[in-house]
């Protein structure tokens, strides 16, 4: 044994020993041979076993009672998110109020029949998403109501005086407005409506009987000055009803609605998990506005990211965990006007923001709504860590979860209130239609959690009882696990990062090969020659899509020339995947010379789009709206092609949120260094799409036109 020359001195060392003992490591290592993951195999236990889908079910009853699509409600709610996540630890917690401008709220709405039997249809008091967003107050008594089907047809309003009656329809709303208001003065519609056009291939009105649709009054239906019109929402079985009663004789109907406009403003809800390295920040989101109930969208999110928090916080608290390296973000906001909003303000911050993760319909019963779990990749211009760990999280959640009783109970992820599902979770290509899509399109790589579809989604069946706090467990998890690589990689962690990006990625860009040549042999021999340069394309965008992803690791501390030696040898394998491409063309005797570019190409290959700064998430649907008579030959030329992409993608099984907003994510593709003939073929290898060279040149002459881009041409 040996003794220490004095007592004080022995105290000293030991108080330093046991401070260095209890100090918590990175949680980020080397790939664990048990999980896959990049976390230690304590550490994921950690994340599992202290966080609760049961606690975020408590979260979203408790919002799913608030009608969050009205700043009335939103602000209530934001009010308890506020308290909730200062109560879950996290810090610098405020409200960001937005723009003010007149918000809308109804104080009364009530469609009743009548008579022979008099009684109420719906009542906005029962149930407020049954009075349209926007609708405006009108009183009425026995005012003829007139049935005109899907509201889409001249036959369906031929003969018919609409004139000051109520227009009942089991179409769209917007079209039936425009057309019964705007054109043959009817004062109202009440609508069945309830699935929307990126839903319709997994639900058709009329299959669930009960649901009511969500709906808004169309903004400038009528000349400014003139009342809004009313529009109730229905159920398809309530719809029935009235259309027998129709069948059997008149039918009268009373209205009562009272609504009105006042200044007002959302906010945004921001706080932090503060990190030790001086600007950088891992960014959260999830919107929290909607109707009420809104249990699943997004009730869920909100409640989650609350649960995120609290996780890390205890975790922390505890010693398990030690702080972030880089700074979590976290937001909650209004649905794209809001994270617009937020750029507007926060944009230009001194701060490198690595990665971005939005939770937004988190907790649907997977057995109940027919639905799956989903992590979405970032598109491939915006390559990044993120895909590798969110392909290794949802491959360890699927193999420790695959069954109703698992064998290893330390990771099994499920509550103690919920379904014993088995899991089956799917990394699904870069979609849009949440706002992952606006950090992508502001350059900051940005992944979702979902689940999707939803029989309940838009309708007033998304109520808690159909959302599952298992569910909604293994979504926190799958989010916890990605944000924790994300926020603490440093030094070898990230260097451990970048060989598990390196693994994955090959995997990736084999699948990408595979895709490029299954298409290439079976394609008709007349179009070889094109679709071998198309071939090509795939292949040099899969392979620039993992060096961009072995790159981002550098930034978050691997040694950088560990990285090069990763995306040298990326290189290499490239040359060998271009040369099977070759071979299978020379095969079919193709001749690999290049043939000489129309005059279309090389205008193409010249004109070579920027984003202007600030214009990072302007709409090209906003542009349309304001586009010169002289531009609407070319407006239509890029529309046409749209069209004939979308119809291509669905009829080959595509998911309507794939191509959603279609014109933004090929802009996406702008960064002052593709030509438009190099954005077409990158453009086919995300989407499997030959885009006509014309229509893309006429998409960002207008974008140029509108002040969207600028050109190096």
């Amino acid at each position: 044994m040996r003794l220490f020359p004095h007592p004080f001195a022995a105290l000293v060392v030991l108080t330093t020993l046991s401070a260095a003992a209890q100090a918590p490591s990175s949680p980020v290592g080397p790939v664990s041979p048990t999980t896959g993951l990049v976390l230690r195999d304590d550490v994921v236990r950690a994340l599992i076993q202290e966080s609760s889908g049961d606690r975020i079910h408590d979260g979203v009853q408790r919002l799913a009672l608030l009608a969050r699509d009205n700043v009335g409600g939103y602000t209530e709610a934001a009010l308890w998110t506020k308290a909730a996540a200062e109560a879950a630890g996290l810090k610098d917690v405020r409200l960001e109020p937005m723009k003010q401008g007149p918000q809308w709220r109804a104080t009364r709405g009530e469609l009743w029949v009548a008579g022979p039997q008099r009684y109420r249809v719906t009542s906005h008091a029962d149930l407020p998403m049954s009075l349209a967003i926007k609708s405006g107050s009108f009183e009425g008594a026995d005012l003829e109501l007139v049935d005109v089907g899907t509201g889409t047809q001249d036959a369906e309003y031929a003969g018919k005086d609409l004139k000051g009656k109520v227009v009942l329809t089991r179409g769209h709303p917007s079209a039936t407005l425009r057309r019964a208001v705007t054109k043959l003065g009817a004062v109202g519609v009440v609508s069945s409506y309830s699935t929307p056009p990126w839903n319709l291939p997994h639900r058709l009105d009329g299959d669930f009987p009960d649901q009511v649709g969500w709906a808004i009054v169309p903004p400038g239906l009528v000349p400014k000055g003139q009342p809004a019109p009313f529009l109730f929402m229905v159920s398809d079985r309530q719809g029935r009803e009235l259309r027998a009663q129709l069948l059997a004789g008149p039918v009268k109907v009373d209205v009562k609605v009272a609504t009105e406009e006042s200044p007002g403003h959302y906010s945004i809800i921001s706080g932090v998990i503060p990190g030790t390295r001086a600007g950088e920040e891992v960014v959260l989101t999830a919107h929290l506005d909607h109707y009420k109930p809104g249990a699943d969208d997004n009730a869920s999110g909100t409640a989650t990211l609350l649960e995120l928090v609290r996780t890390y916080t205890t975790l922390i608290r505890q010693g398990v965990l030690p702080p972030p390296v880089r700074t979590v973000r976290v937001l909650w906001l209004p649905e794209f006007e809001g994270t617009r909003e937020w750029f507007a303000l926060h944009g230009a911050d001194p701060v490198r923001r690595a990665a971005h993760f939005n939770f937004d319909m988190l907790g649907a019963s997977l057995s109940r709504a027919h639905s799956r779990f989903l992590v979405s990749y970032t598109p491939d211009w915006n390559g990044s860590f993120v895909n590798a760990v969110s392909e290794s999280t949802v491959a360890f959640m699927n193999r420790f979860n695959g069954v109703t009783y698992p064998p290893r109970k330390d990771f099994r992820i499920g509550s103690v209130t919920g379904s014993r599902d088995p899991l089956d979770a799917h990394l699904d290509r870069y979609s849009r239609g949440s706002d992952h899509q606006l950090f992508n399109d502001h350059g900051i790589p940005g992944v979702a959690f979902s689940t999707w579809p939803d029989d309940t989604y838009h309708t007033s069946g998304d109520r808690p009882e159909l959302v599952d706090p298992t569910q909604l467990h293994r979504a926190a998890f799958a989010g916890l696990a990605s944000i924790t690589v994300a926020a603490w990689a440093e030094g070898p962690g990230a260097l451990d990062l970048a060989r598990l990006v390196a693994v994955h990625g090959a995997r990736r860009v084999a699948e990408d090969e595979f895709r490029a040549r299954r298409d290439l042999v079976s394609t008709p021999a007349t179009g070889v020659a094109g679709m071998h340069r198309l071939a090509r394309a795939v292949v040099r965008a899969a392979y620039q899509r993992e060096r961009d992803a072995l790159l981002s690791c550098v930034q978050l501390g691997a040694p950088a020339k560990a990285v090069r030696a990763m995306t040298q040898s990326l290189e290499t394998a490239e040359a060998q995947a271009l040369g099977r491409v070759d071979a299978d063309s020379k095969a079919r005797g193709v001749s690999l010379k290049e043939p000489a570019p129309s005059e279309a190409e090389r205008r193409a290959r010249a004109f070579v789009p920027r984003r202007v700064k600030g214009q990072e998430l302007a709409s090209f649907d906003e542009l349309v709206t304001r586009a010169a008579p002289g531009d609407q030959p070319r407006v239509a030329t890029v529309q046409a092609a749209l069209r004939e992409a979308t119809t291509a993608l669905r009829e080959r099984g595509e998911g309507e949120l794939r191509f959603y907003q279609l014109p933004d994510a090929l802009a996406s593709y702008a960064d002052g260094k593709r030509s438009v003939a190099d954005i077409r073929d990158a453009a086919y290898s995300e989407y499997g799409h030959v885009f006509p060279v014309e229509a893309l040149m006429d998409l960002f002459g207008l974008l140029e036109r509108g002040g969207i881009m600028t050109t190096a041409r």
